[in-house]
């Protein structure tokens, strides 16, 4: 590493965890920027980033493999160890021609779901013997935080056989009750359809994927399912009933009621997740919790999706909660600010009905 570059580098990442941030981008000809409580900021006292400067990153971060594959691609996910921050993941990709860079600092613990503040409901997700729980949520929502969690409490209360399939590997899970494998797509897999597609050979008790992106990875979700497997999965839609037109999107319209039925039949919960700026500093988990009672079921069969919403906002059990109510709640315990709370929410004409009762 050239000894310049190593300075700056670690100076940035220390100011970094000092400020609490989560992110840094080094874009060439602007100085560096930091996502701080989901919030970019430029980086005060430090000078322009260089062409050079992203060039030795390369150099030291990526294989002469990766390298290529950078060119070729014109983007690459790594995860690396920065010097006492621990493990990060540097996305390098370019744009106005050049080479950029971006580095996420990740967890370097996994923390335990005690400590996530979670209605009982998400946990009891875990205790569920077969089926799909989406775990969904936009980026930088706290979804892969929570996902990790929860098969994190499996493995230490539970005698499981766990895989993962994940593209990057962003936290270790090393076995406790149950046996855990963790496969990276491009380095132990070819991708998240062969991967899937090899777990089925298998018997595997709870699966996790990081991504779903076609209707041949569902399809292979379905059939683990059915096979008796509880899949955890990973998308980035913003609610309960977003995320099951995504799934339906997937397939061409004459194949949907079919769909809706393995959907149906298959689905064990959804939990749509927000970090929300709490008061006082920092943020707070605001959660949607939808769990797969007859009435969603038979909601999701019948394709009437526009009741779901209704089903959810007027569920009276623990079974559960609409993100209005969710941030509702949070707005009345005094965690965070109404104007906040607004622009999380999908409806605000419900949310402000949940504030007026």
């Amino acid at each position: 590493m050239n000894t310049q570059t190593e300075v700056i580098l670690n100076r940035i990442c220390r100011q970094t965890v000092e400020k609490k941030a989560s992110e840094i981008y080094f874009l060439p000809g602007q100085t560096p920027f930091i996502r701080i409580n989901g919030e970019l900021k430029a980086l005060t006292g430090e000078g322009v980033i260089a062409v050079s400067f992203i060039n030795e990153l390369l150099d030291i971060f990526l294989s002469s493999e990766e390298k290529e594959k950078m060119e070729k691609q014109r983007e690459i996910i790594v995860v690396r160890s920065i010097g006492k921050i621990g493990n990060c993941q540097i996305d390098f990709y370019f744009q106005r021609r050049s080479a950029t860079c971006r580095i996420k600092l990740l967890t370097q613990e996994i923390t335990d779901l005690s400590e996530l503040d979670l209605p009982e409901m998400v946990k009891d997700f875990t205790n569920l013997l077969k089926g799909i729980v989406f775990v969904t949520g936009p980026r930088d929502s706290g979804r892969s935080t929570l996902l990790i969690s929860l098969l994190d409490h499996i493995n230490k209360n539970q005698n499981k056989f766990i895989t993962t399939i994940e593209e990057p590997i962003k936290s270790i899970m090393n076995g406790f009750k149950s046996l855990v494998e963790q496969r990276e797509v491009g380095k132990d897999t070819k991708s998240f359809l062969s991967g899937l597609k090899y777990v089925r050979q298998r018997n595997v008790d709870v699966v996790m994927v990081s991504q779903v992106n076609s209707a041949e990875v569902m399809d292979e979700i379905f059939a683990l399912a059915e096979a008796g497997s509880l899949v955890f999965a990973m998308m980035d839609t913003g609610s309960a009933v977003k995320t099951i037109k995504r799934v339906l999107h997937f397939y061409p319209g004459e194949k949907r009621e079919d769909i809706r039925y393995f959907l149906s039949e298959s689905l064990g919960g959804i939990i749509v997740s927000r970090l929300v700026p709490k008061i006082g500093g920092g943020r707070i988990r605001a959660m949607e919790i939808v769990s797969a009672t007859p009435a969603v079921k038979t909601i999701i069969a019948t394709g009437r999706l526009h009741q779901l919403n209704g089903v959810i906002q007027t569920t009276e059990d623990q079974n559960s909660i609409s993100l209005e109510q969710y941030l509702a709640d949070l707005v009345i315990s005094g965690k965070i600010l109404s104007e906040d709370a607004v622009k999380y929410c999908v409806n605000e004409d419900i949310f402000r009905s949940f504030l007026r009762r």
